[in-house]
């Protein structure tokens, strides 16, 4: 049986747009050591789902066929590298929408788990900020979290995450090791 892994989109598995959103291909831009980490993850019996929150579309500012279409060309070149995206999860709408879909709320989170029929509790949530921690911690999912800062303060979070590292690469050898020492 497969483990799961949730990943955040923006700031995990691409570089964000600042003050804005990927509303092209052209925009969508991995960050370093992604392609590897999902290959490792894919080779370990880990699958990958993402959990991500798309308010461009919300705001009109992204079409969803192109959201699609992003989707649809980001997923081909995980599978060229080896790696593999199990499903994917947007929430399409404004914060101000007040939706259970948009994290932190756990919306997503619940339908990709009614889906794929996982334990939270044994299930990695990594992302890249304060919203995924809380979405997190609404479902009661152990948390990495992607910065660039060398050490963190996690005193000031109601849910710190496991660990603080500087990319998903470090994130997967990190969840490897938690399980590997688990069995």
């Amino acid at each position: 049986m497969s483990k799961f892994v949730l990943l955040d989109r923006d700031g995990v598995i691409n570089h964000r747009v600042v003050g804005g959103y990927v509303t092209l291909w052209s925009q969508f831009v991995f960050l370093p050591g992604v392609l590897d980490a999902l290959r490792l993850l894919e080779q370990e019996n880990h699958a990958v789902l993402i959990i991500s929150n798309q308010a461009g579309v919300g705001k009109g500012l992204v079409a969803a066929r192109e959201l699609e279409e992003i989707t649809r060309r980001f997923v081909q070149k995980v599978e060229e590298y080896g790696g593999r995206i199990h499903g994917v999860y947007y929430c399409p709408h404004r914060q101000e929408d007040n939706c259970g879909c948009r994290k932190p709320k756990p919306g997503l989170l619940l339908q990709a788990q009614k889906e794929h029929q996982f334990d939270f509790a044994d299930t990695f949530l990594v992302g890249d900020s304060e919203t995924d921690l809380l979405a997190a911690k609404n479902v009661g999912c152990p948390t990495i979290i992607i910065s660039d800062r060398r050490t963190g303060n996690l005193d000031g979070l109601s849910y710190p995450p496991r660990a603080i590292v500087p990319d998903l690469y470090t994130a997967v050898q990190y969840m490897l090791g938690c399980r590997k020492s688990a069995d």
